[in-house]
């Protein structure tokens, strides 16, 4: 069997501890044991994703990518002459550029009107100008209005980019999906990858997204990534309380944007369990009391998260799946409480084995 391509997302709210140079020297660590592309989160509040990409640029010699550029942060000309200016740094090599939503802590940060029109409009609109072409965004009435563009106004860049730049699919909903098989070059699909398997919805959102491919696109080679939340370490405690907050928030966000009982079910998680957590959310439960309420089986529905050997027994059955799905890139996010410790493992001890 062909081998799957490992991908390593450096989730930056997670590591605002670790100083950039400290994850540019993590990102050539990686790309000496044969990880093939480097990933970067988009967070207000974090390090900026395209400083620090451009660093990682500097240094490395593989792909790079956002997983995923927010569409709300940044006006889609800005975002444009971002990419293109990275794109001088990459030397002909890949540059991978998510878009979407971002996470379900977005709106409480910033408006986030028309979701889907918003991501097909900011798809059109950054290919048309990093093609070189003039955009008048008046043919983009929901950028228009939230950016407040002149909408008699022309823009075009001034340079363009040196080195590929693909467009993937950072909406994991079926609206998000046709819009990303109808205007972009690739899939990621999010955190929950490993929860979705459990539900059974996986097959059906990535014949949305096919299914939307031009008909000149539907015999190529459509690239998809599998984005594993992952936790490992030698302390298999340690690695399992590490995401006990990060599960518990992506099980309830699950429960609150209408997964069925049944679907919570088939996560392996109590239903009763979830309705605890999310009334204790609602009563203003602190991080210690919210972490409390979170159980073994809904860190176990999001993450992979324990021993690398705990790990490779549920990675090679995921490993199996994700390949006869159709994806080739396997991208691992989070990794653990000691990032040092746990990208040696990842890459000395399970990614070896896979």
């Amino acid at each position: 069997m062909t081998a799957l391509e490992t991908g390593i997302q450096f989730h930056l709210p997670t590591y605002a501890h670790v100083p950039l140079p400290h994850l540019v020297e993590l990102a050539t660590r990686a790309e000496a044991k044969g990880v093939g592309q480097l990933w970067v989160t988009d967070n207000l509040r974090s390090r900026q994703s395209f400083v620090a990409l451009a660093a990682m640029a500097c240094r490395l010699e593989i792909k790079l990518g956002t997983a995923v550029t927010v569409q709300y942060f940044r006006n889609p000309v800005d975002l444009a002459d971002s990419i293109a200016t990275l794109s001088e740094l990459m030397e002909g090599r890949e540059l991978s550029i998510g878009l979407g939503r971002g996470n379900p802590q977005t709106p409480l940060l910033i408006g986030t009107p028309r979701p889907v029109s918003v991501l097909r409009e900011t798809a059109q609109s950054v290919r048309r100008l990093l093609a070189g072409e003039a955009v008048c965004f008046a043919d983009y009435p929901n950028l228009l209005d939230y950016y407040h563009f002149n909408p008699s106004a022309a823009f075009r860049l001034n340079f363009g980019p040196a080195s590929p730049v693909l467009l993937y699919c950072g909406s994991n909903g079926p609206l998000g999906m046709a819009v990303g098989g109808e205007t972009m070059d690739g899939l990621i699909f999010g955190g929950h990858y490993v929860a979705a398997l459990r539900t059974g919805r996986v097959p059906e959102l990535l014949d949305t997204f096919d299914g939307a491919l031009p008909p000149e696109r539907r015999e190529g080679d459509v690239p998809k990534v599998a984005e594993i939340k992952i936790s490992v370490s030698r302390n298999a405690a340690a690695a399992r309380e590490f995401v006990k907050e990060s599960a518990g928030r992506r099980v309830l966000n699950m429960y609150r944007q209408g997964y069925t009982p049944e679907d919570i079910e088939r996560l392996g998680v109590a239903l009763s369990e979830v309705e605890r957590l999310h009334q204790a959310d609602r009563n203003g439960a602190t991080e210690r009391e919210f972490d409390n309420l979170v159980t073994d089986s809904m860190i176990d529905a999001i993450f992979i998260a324990g021993t690398p050997e705990d790990c490779l027994e549920r990675m090679l059955k995921v490993r199996d799946t994700a390949r006869e799905q159709g994806f080739g890139q396997l991208m691992y996010s989070e990794l653990g409480p000691d990032v040092d410790e746990a990208l040696a493992l990842l890459c000395d001890v399970v990614m070896p084995a896979l």
